[in-house]
């Protein structure tokens, strides 16, 4: 008896030694994001898989997952802080052939680039006594796109350049673009008729010009402005709420747009300094990535975007310049532009954007006071 019992004890020791050596053996963990894109105090999830398929069961597991500092957890879910990340610690069991999933809802606060950079495992016996550590990297990306701009008075400016850029569709007619000719109903300037095409018709025959549905804005993005200039890093970031801003009113009044930029994007893929004109969800997400992924250092000078945008500049587009200081070298960049549009620009200073605010305040103190 004594004998059996002897060898149950040395069993049971090399069950436990193996079961401490292979806890996590095969052992699967992967995080991931709900959206990969969101506005700032947007809530989303974060889902984390953790996977056993063996037939032996995870008696004890430990895992501590890496998540960004600035991550806001909704809920019960306790983050502990240290100097770069925010970890998470949760204590579980997995069966045999179990997957575990585990979801909490969390936001983040500002405009950028976030990471879920993975866990550290420990699998160990049934009271965590001792343990094996394994740890699973993961790189997710999170981009939170930029806040558009609050200021009222702003957007009525905007409005009403937008709003005369919609009359001009309609009244303006593009002479070179001719789609085909229709018949004179006497309403035509003798110009628009074409005694070619009247003569071949035996009926007076107007040219059928395309009335100017197409046309376009290029918004154009700086960021050049001096390093040691006041609020700087605050600036830049409302020109990139200022530009989401304008792309919006663009998308609600069907007019297509482009960007040109000199901002450098973090991790983009491809080329961001240009996006072609176009419109809908595909396209604003495109911009609005890129503004998510934007940094304050530029690449190339502000002189060379406006350049670019001259060398390939076409009838019917418009330009919105958007700049965190409008200094005097720049002013003197933009009079080629303006002079070649005629007024078809318009100029967004990011500096004045703060005087606008007190003067937003103001007026809505006022109000609350009258009521």
């Amino acid at each position: 008896m004594l004998l059996y019992l002897v060898i149950l004890v040395i069993l049971a020791g090399l069950l436990q030694e193996y079961t401490l050596r292979h806890s996590l053996d095969k052992v699967t963990y992967d995080t991931y994001p709900s959206k990969t894109t969101v506005d700032p105090d947007e809530v989303f999830e974060i889902i984390t898989h953790i996977r056993n398929p063996k037939w032996m069961p995870v008696s004890y597991l430990k895992f501590q997952e890496s998540l960004p500092i600035e991550l806001v957890p909704e809920g019960n879910v306790k983050l502990r802080r240290d100097t770069e990340l925010s970890r998470l610690t949760t204590t579980t069991f997995l069966k045999p052939y179990q997957l575990l999933e585990r979801r909490f809802g969390a936001s983040l606060p500002a405009r950028g680039r976030y990471f879920l950079r993975g866990a550290t495992l420990m699998g160990g016996d049934f009271l965590g006594t001792r343990t094996s550590t394994e740890y699973f990297p993961v790189n997710r990306e999170i981009v939170v796109v930029p806040k558009p701009l609050p200021e009222a008075r702003f957007g009525e400016t905007l409005g009403d350049y937008l709003g005369n850029m919609s009359v001009n569709r309609f009244i303006m007619e593009d002479p070179v673009l001719t789609l085909g000719f229709r018949e004179y109903t006497g309403r035509e300037p003798q110009r628009a008729i074409s005694w070619t095409q009247s003569a071949r018709m035996g009926r007076t025959m107007v040219k059928n010009y395309d009335h100017t549905l197409d046309l376009s804005v290029t918004v154009i993005l700086n960021v050049e402005c001096p390093q040691d200039m006041e609020n700087r890093g605050e600036l830049i970031e409302d020109c990139f709420s200022a530009t989401r801003t304008i792309c919006e009113k663009l998308e609600d009044k069907k007019i297509k747009y482009g960007i040109l930029t000199n901002a450098a994007a973090a991790g983009a893929l491809g080329m961001w300094s240009q996006v072609s004109d176009g419109l809908g969800k595909n396209h604003m997400m495109t911009i609005l990535e890129g503004l998510g992924r934007a940094t304050h250092q530029m690449t190339s000078t502000f002189e060379s975007v406006v350049n670019r945008a001259v060398r390939r500049d076409e009838a019917g587009r418009y330009y919105i310049i958007i700049t965190p200081r409008l200094d005097a070298k720049q002013n003197a960049c933009l009079q080629r532009l303006s002079a070649l549009k005629g007024g078809k620009t318009f100029i967004v200073d990011a500096a004045n954007l703060a005087e606008l605010r007190v003067q937003d305040a103001q007026k809505e103190a006022a109000a609350a006071k009258e009521a």
